[in-house]
């Protein structure tokens, strides 16, 4: 893998190693929610058709419901194959990164030192898609890993999440020592 971090590197500071989310496992999880999305306001907007008596506004009105399904599913994938082409994540010998984007690139990164918690998660859809997939979460003061909290440092669809959460939990305790 290149190293997309090398911009934002501190002079002193090295990657350790750098991930890339499952492709099966970002694609599936972004189709997945737009499918809820799309099936939850498509009762709304639907349902109403099943008690109106003209034929031919239904017919239209269907077409443009059809129409938006087809563009937001266009668009989704749009972003999702612009998000993924950006989706890296790294540890350094100082802190968590995270590059992510759709136009831009963009970066997240939290200290080492500010590492208050992790959290790994393997849920329902890493079960679904058989790839061995899961969640690292990390918690700071500033973005605490709790349910009312969204937390901001978070690698998703991450291959083997069990081994990568005991290497990187080793070489931050090492660190804090």
């Amino acid at each position: 893998m290149t190293d997309v971090f090398k911009n934002i590197l501190d002079d002193d500071e090295v990657v350790i190693k750098q991930f890339k989310p499952n492709k099966f496992r970002f694609f599936f999880g972004t189709y997945g929610t737009f499918l809820l999305i799309m099936l939850f306001l498509g009762g709304f907007v639907v349902a109403p058709l099943a008690f109106d008596g003209e034929v031919f506004i239904g017919y239209v009105f269907i077409g443009i419901v059809v129409g938006v399904f087809v563009l937001a599913l266009l668009l989704t994938t749009l972003f999702a194959v612009l998000s993924y082409q950006k989706k890296y994540y790294a540890y350094t010998n100082k802190r968590i990164l995270i590059q992510g984007g759709i136009i831009g690139v963009d970066y997240k990164g939290l200290d080492h030192k500010m590492i208050g918690a992790i959290e790994v998660r393997v849920d329902l859809l890493d079960k679904i898609v058989r790839k061995n997939t899961g969640t690292i979460k990390f918690g700071s003061q500033a973005s605490p890993l709790s349910k009312q909290a969204v937390p901001m440092f978070i690698f998703n669809g991450i291959y083997d999440p069990y081994n990568v959460y005991r290497e990187i939990k080793k070489y931050i305790d090492s660190v804090k020592q």
